[in-house]
């Protein structure tokens, strides 16, 4: 009687075994509140060659600093800007284009900001010698920010 109940028990035993088995797919992402999390260099897309005329750039870009506040910065057609930063205060301007059509320099208060355009984000550089092929961080990044209409 002993011999069937462990014969019995070996379907269930193999089973959960295999449940246990060894996978050949490693999962390289890190989940946080069920969204996966890409890697923050290769997120980014790539800066535009003559962002000007190939990407529609006009619009709203945010970044969210390390306290958790937003500042955003708007690009309007006639090559205007709305700046806001973290305490809410707001600068407006125009901006100019380099002649590569791929980077703006926006002057607030004696200080020099050159940004990086991409697809659907903006990038600020150190300076306007700086590398614009990347890899570019969340420091950098600045995200096209979307309004749902209802």
């Amino acid at each position: 009687m002993r011999k069937i109940a462990t014969f019995a028990a070996l379907p269930a035993l193999a089973l959960a075994l295999a449940a246990c088995g060894d996978s050949d797919e490693v999962d390289t992402t890190t989940e946080s509140q069920g969204t996966a999390i890409a890697d923050p260099a290769t997120d980014y897309p790539p800066v535009a060659t003559d962002a000007r005329s190939s990407l529609d750039w006009a619009g709203t870009y945010e970044q969210r600093t390390a306290d958790g506040r937003i500042r955003s910065l708007t690009l309007g057609e006639g090559d205007t800007y709305t700046l806001t930063d973290a305490e809410g205060v707001e600068t407006t301007g125009t901006f100019n284009w380099y002649a590569d059509n791929s980077r703006i320099l926006i002057q607030v208060d004696g200080e020099d900001m050159v940004f990086a355009i991409a697809d659907g984000t903006i990038y600020r550089l150190s300076g306007p010698d700086a590398a614009i092929d990347g890899p570019f961080g969340a420091e950098q990044a600045w995200q096209e920010s979307i309004t749902l209409e209802y």
